[in-house]
């Protein structure tokens, strides 16, 4: 599939506007908060992927989009992070019954900055040309 400039923009805004309005609500909604900020680190990278043509599938679904990360932005900030924002949404979408974890506005904040880590990554490595299709 070839890279489309429209598609990495569109998933980049889509991240920021993720950002600015989970930034609204980590106090009073933090799951909710932490969720939009994980969708918004994922978006990043799959602007990353869209720029070089490529695309998660429902096959292999958001690990897929992690494990892409990790093999080619080891140590980027932001990027490193997003496998663990999304074992925590797991977690928290998919509690243990017998141990019940909610979310905390430390852990939504943190995501914020993760999510707005990856966003600025995302935008640099796209803006630099350095990624080509793969």
């Amino acid at each position: 599939m070839p890279a489309d400039a429209a598609t990495v923009e569109g998933l980049i805004e889509s991240a920021r506007r993720h950002v600015a309005t989970a930034g609204t609500a980590t106090t009073n909604d933090p799951e909710g908060a932490f969720a939009l900020a994980y969708d918004a680190a994922r978006k990043a990278a799959s602007a990353l992927l869209a720029h070089q043509g490529l695309r998660a599938t429902t096959t292999g679904g958001h690990i897929v989009i992690v494990e892409a990360m990790n093999a080619q932005f080891p140590g980027v900030p932001g990027l490193k992070s997003i496998d663990r924002l999304r074992r925590r949404r797991n977690q928290a979408e998919y509690p243990d019954p017998s141990n019940y974890d909610p979310v905390t506005t430390e852990e939504s904040e943190d995501a914020l900055t993760v999510a707005t880590d990856c966003i600025g990554a995302a935008s640099r490595l796209v803006a630099a040309a350095q990624l080509g299709v793969f």
